[in-house]
């Protein structure tokens, strides 16, 4: 355990920049929470353009081939945790992941990594930042289990609570690529959902906009 911990402080200690790396006076010293970030987002997210295609063989045998764009709003939530670095002195990497909805009824897990950029020369006032980050979802199990495309761009207001605490604003744009369930109807009107052998294609695409708030450390 000693040496677990003897290797981390050395390798988080290899990832400090210098003080004239990071703007910093001749000789002063950076802390933990100076290079390392972690914290929690939250996001309110409007979906009101979805796209589909999907291609099957029905129940009767014959194909279906079927394209649609689709304006109809929905809306969803977002919570992620973050871990990152801050690997120059105004752009910052972090992995995010938690649990999100895209749409009615589909929710997923995301992972992604997002690059932030932060402008301002003052780290201690309030500053505006963006950002982009992609990432892929997980949803389903077994046989039904899903992976989707995520991908987002944004940007920001930072407003520092102290030293190593500040509170962000938030406002993007976010893709998802997915596979969602088929459903056909059968002559007495039962609704089926077709198997994943007679699908030849199965697409979904969500657009949306998101506004949330977040603690970083």
């Amino acid at each position: 355990m000693r040496r677990f911990w003897a290797i981390l402080l050395i390798s988080a200690a290899a990832f400090l920049p210098s003080g004239s790396a990071a703007g910093m006076e001749p000789g002063s010293r950076k802390g933990f929470l100076d290079v390392f970030t972690f914290g929690i987002e939250w996001s309110y997210i409007s979906t009101p353009v979805a796209y589909r295609h999907f291609n099957y063989v029905s129940v009767y045998g014959y194909r279906v081939d079927r394209k649609n764009w689709r304006a109809h709003y929905h809306a969803n939530g977002e919570i992620l945790l973050h871990a990152g670095c801050n690997v120059l002195p105004r752009l910052n990497l972090s992995l995010y992941g938690g649990y999100s909805g895209i749409y009615r009824l589909e929710r997923l897990y995301p992972l992604s990594l997002r690059a932030t950029c932060h402008f301002g020369s003052a780290p201690d006032g309030g500053r505006w930042f963006a950002y982009a980050d992609a990432g892929a979802g997980f949803s389903g199990a077994g046989q039904g289990k899903t992976i989707s495309g995520i991908c987002k761009a944004g940007c920001g207001y930072r407003i520092p609570l102290s030293r190593h605490t500040s509170l962000d604003f938030t406002a993007a744009v976010r893709g998802v690529k997915t596979r969602i369930g088929v459903a056909d109807l059968t002559g007495n009107g039962t609704t089926i959902y077709i198997p994943e052998d007679n699908l030849r294609c199965n697409e979904a695409l969500y657009l949306g906009i998101m506004v949330g708030i977040g603690l970083s450390f």
